[in-house]
Formats: structure tokens, C-alpha cells, sequence
């Protein structure tokens, strides 16, 4: 005779997880595919897509643009006395899983006792029903998460584990449950995205717009009050709209271009000021060669060597760090690169100029020194050489030590000139005694 018995105890072990009330009542409301799934739904990725969430994949729809959500692979094993001693399913919200395990029992009501443990909240279902036959028992569990068993921070694998025990037998039977929490694709985020006109972060397909701007694409904008006058041009500059470096939005503001060279310093609060205009507002500071901090700018601009490695440098978006300008004092041109860090500081380096101080001044290292250095080395290089090649074929030296030098005599040194004349010792005036 068949024995049927319904089991009640179940212990829970979750972890602390604040309480979670999830409205899932309005599928088509659901514009964020982790919401989206954790209600059950199937997501789409399509930006174009009008229903972005739903219970059932009808044809057509979303094709190959589904949100695929993470399977573990099935485990079946068979234990000694326990069959399955183990298990791995994933389980979607609102699916639910039956299976049996079966075991040798002597007693028709078998004492079972369920442990489940979670790593969200304890928002599930697990029951049990246990029937026994000719010395075997069965036990039928059924579980299935419910809609607010994720909670907010859920990721693409949580987990719920249905261990079961029965009286008599050391075997205990384990289930591990996956659920998926969370969609892959919410980890993937573009940001400043041409799908969201470049006003946004683009993640499942889904765009979160910058501040102010607003709608399925960013494509429009949140006013908050439009001016009456040139909203978009700089009086004290050019009058050019937006400094050349944006358009004129709809609500009278510039909007700065992204896509030219030094555009990551364009000033949207500023006409789309760009880093040389404001720089050059400060043009004193040129005047100065000495590298450090410019005392009469309005805001912190520092002066530095010209190092030609930094040039190369990029930002995470592959644009240029530092950015070549130029400018002009007194009919001097000069040529620069400027940056700004994470500070709001200003840096620039001067790579041209007319003025002379300021050529030599341009590369990281002063140049005057080691040329003056240099040509003093090869000059007295070459006066050493001059001086060993004469000295190396100079004449040689008189052997005075040798006999025939020794023995001259002194009449050999003397002789008698022929042209010789003695002086006249006298003279007679022949005029003398006739006055």
C-alpha cells in the first residue's frame, strides 16, 4: 500500500538583502533589460525596436537582436543510496523546476528535512511531497523564483541550493539553482554613442542621456530658459557662432563638436572656447621664458619646457592631449602646445618664436651651453694636435758631444777682411788760416 505525505519543514539560510517589491504589471513599461528579466521577460536589444520587453517571442520580433542570458549546463549524478545525489539547473523568474529523488526506506513516513540557502532574497518557492512503495520512497521537489527574488544589485549568475536529508541515510541530495539576475549586456556601455547623437551612454541598446537632453535617442534637449539676445556669439572675441567650434542648440546654448582636434577642451559654458583662445587671453605670459606658474593670468597657467615625447600622448577616446596652437605679440608669431589636466590647470610649451631667448628656450634641454662647450673641446683638441705634429718633426739637436765640434780652435772662428780699411786718424782743413 502507497503512503503519501507532505512535507512542510523547510529551513531557510539568506543573506541579508533588503526588501524588494518589483511591479512587473506593465511589460511595456519596462525600458531596462535587467528589470526586464528579473520580471520574467525576454529582451531585445534593438534600439528601433518599439517593444523592448516582453512575456512571449512572438515571430518576428527582435530578430537576431534577443538578449541571451547565461545557462549552466544540466548536472545529473546518482549517489549510493540517493538517486540524484546532485543537480544543476537554471531557472529564469517564473520558471519552475519538478524532479524526484528516489531512496530505500523502511519507514512509510520517512522524515525529510529541506535546507534552502540564497544569494538574493528569500523570495522563492520550494515544496515537497513524499509517496512510499514496497521499501522505496519518493520525494517530489518543486521550486521556482518568484518575481522580486532578484534584488536591485543582482548579477547575470545568482543562486539558490535546495539541499534535502532524510532520516536513516547519510547521503544528502543538493540542488544548485541559477538564476540569471542580470543581462550581459548591461555591462557593455558606449559611451558618448553616435545611436544617442552623442548625448548619451548606449548599454542594451538602451540610451541614458547626458543632462539635458532627453528622449529614446538624446535628441531633445531640456530647456530651462531661452535668452532674447546673440545667445551663441562672444562679443569680446570674433562674434563667430560658438567660436567656430559648435552650433547654436535649440535652446540658445552652444553645443561643442566632438570630433575636431582639441575638441575635449572646448568650453561649452564659454562659446566653445577652445584651449589656444583662452590661453591667449593671457599672452603676457609669453613674454616670460622662465618656466613655472604665470602670476598674471586670471587662472592657472604654467609654462614649461618643450618636450617633443609628450606630443604622442592620447586620452581614452584616442584624441590628442596636447593641442598646437599659436598667436602673435608685437608682430612676434610664436607657436605652442597646450594641455589641461584633471586639475583644471593649464600647461603650454612654446615650440616657435621670433624671439631668440625664447628659440633657446624651447627645447627641454638649454642648447647655448653644450654648443659653447663643444666648440671649445674641438678647438683645444685641434691646438693639441698642431702641437704634437711639431713637436714629432721638429729638427734635431746639435751633437755637441761630438769630437768634431770639440776641437775647434780658436783661429778657425777669425780671418782678415780684404775690403778692410784702417780709419783716418787726421784731417787738415786746407781753408785753415786763410780767413
Amino acid at each position: 500500500m502507497a503512503a503519501v505525505r507532505f512535507s512542510v519543514l523547510v529551513l531557510l539560510l539568506v543573506q541579508q538583502v533588503f526588501a524588494v517589491y518589483r511591479d512587473c504589471s506593465d511589460f511595456d513599461s519596462l525600458k531596462n533589460c535587467n528589470e526586464c528579466i528579473r520580471c520574467g521577460g525576454h529582451w531585445c536589444n534593438d534600439p528601433n525596436e518599439e517593444q523592448r520587453c516582453t512575456t512571449m517571442r512572438y515571430d518576428n520580433w527582435c530578430t537576431g537582436k534577443q538578449e541571451k542570458l547565461k545557462f549552466l549546463t544540466n548536472v545529473d549524478e546518482d549517489g549510493t543510496f540517493v538517486q540524484p545525489k546532485y543537480r544543476v539547473r537554471t531557472l529564469t523568474i517564473g520558471m519552475d523546476d519538478r524532479f524526484d529523488i528516489s531512496y530505500p526506506s523502511k519507514s512509510k513516513e520517512p522524515k525529510v528535512e529541506i535546507v534552502v540557502n540564497t544569494t538574493q532574497t528569500s523570495n522563492f518557492q520550494v515544496s515537497n511531497k513524499t509517496s512510499c512503495y514496497d521499501s522505496t520512497c519518493t520525494t517530489t521537489i518543486k521550486a521556482n523564483p518568484e518575481t522580486n527574488f532578484c534584488a536591485a544589485n543582482g548579477g547575470i549568475s545568482e543562486y539558490f541550493h535546495v539541499k534535502l536529508s532524510v532520516e536513516g541515510i547519510k547521503e544528502e541530495v543538493v540542488t544548485k539553482f541559477h538564476v540569471p539576475c542580470a543581462c550581459a549586456c548591461s555591462a557593455k556601455v558606449e559611451e558618448r554613442s553616435p545611436v544617442c547623437n552623442g548625448r548619451g551612454s548606449l548599454s542594451c541598446g538602451v540610451c541614458t542621456c547626458n543632462e539635458g537632453w532627453k528622449g529614446a535617442f538624446c535628441e531633445t534637449p531640456i530647456c530651462e530658459v531661452k535668452r532674447g539676445d546673440v545667445p551663441c556669439t562672444d562679443s569680446s572675441r570674433d562674434n563667430i557662432e560658438c567660436s567656430g567650434n559648435g552650433v547654436c542648440g535649440p535652446c540658445d546654448k552652444c553645443e561643442c563638436f566632438t570630433d575636431r582636434e582639441g575638441s575635449r577642451y572646448f568650453d561649452k559654458d564659454n562659446y566653445c572656447a577652445d584651449i589656444c583662445m583662452t590661453i591667449n587671453d593671457c599672452d603676457d605670459c609669453f613674454l616670460n621664458p622662465i618656466p613655472g606658474r604665470c602670476q598674471t593670468c586670471h587662472f592657472a597657467l604654467f609654462r614649461q619646457n618643450y618636450n617633443e615625447t609628450l606630443m604622442t600622448q592620447k586620452d581614452d577616446f584616442n584624441r590628442h592631449v596636447w593641442v598646437r596652437c599659436n598667436g602673435s605679440i608685437d608682430e612676434c608669431y610664436y607657436e605652442y602646445a597646450a594641455m589641461r589636466d584633471e586639475y583644471d590647470e593649464t600647461f603650454f610649451m612654446v615650440t616657435k618664436s621670433c624671439d631668440p631667448v625664447q628659440e633657446r628656450r624651447a627645447g627641454a634641454v638649454s642648447l647655448t651651453l653644450p654648443i659653447v662647450l663643444g666648440v671649445i673641446a674641438l678647438v683645444v683638441a685641434a691646438a693639441a694636435t698642431v702641437g704634437y705634429m711639431m713637436w714629432k718633426n721638429r729638427p734635431p739637436p746639435v751633437p755637441m758631444a761630438d769630437p768634431m765640434y770639440q776641437n775647434i780652435d780658436a783661429e778657425d772662428c777669425t780671418g782678415e777682411n780684404p775690403l778692410y780699411k784702417p780709419p783716418t786718424s787726421s784731417f787738415k782743413n786746407p781753408t785753415y788760416g786763410k780767413w
